[in-house]
């Protein structure tokens, strides 16, 4: 089954955080396999997310920051939502 837009892009973020990204630490290679995406795929993505300033790059890899935390927040909350009405996006 084909993923959503909003699938890959929480599945990112929710990578982003469980590699480091709490704390600067996200390989974004590791990011992109763990996420499932082709890595030219991911980089526009990745220039997307840093365009929205939802992540930085540190010297040491990727940093979610609290716009991208709230951003993944609401999203879940929005699948979880549309999952309860009997809705898939």
């Amino acid at each position: 089954m084909k993923r959503s837009k909003v699938d890959i892009y929480s599945d990112v973020l929710e990578c982003i955080c469980s590699e480091g990204g709490k704390i600067g630490k996200a390989s974004p290679t590791r990011v992109a396999r763990r996420a499932n995406l082709p890595y030219d795929r991911f980089q526009k993505i990745l220039e997307h997310f840093i365009g929205l300033e939802m992540v930085n790059r540190t010297k040491d890899g990727l940093l979610i920051t609290a716009k991208g935390l709230i951003c993944l927040e609401q999203i879940c909350r929005s699948k979880e939502f549309f999952r309860r009405m009997g809705l898939s996006i």
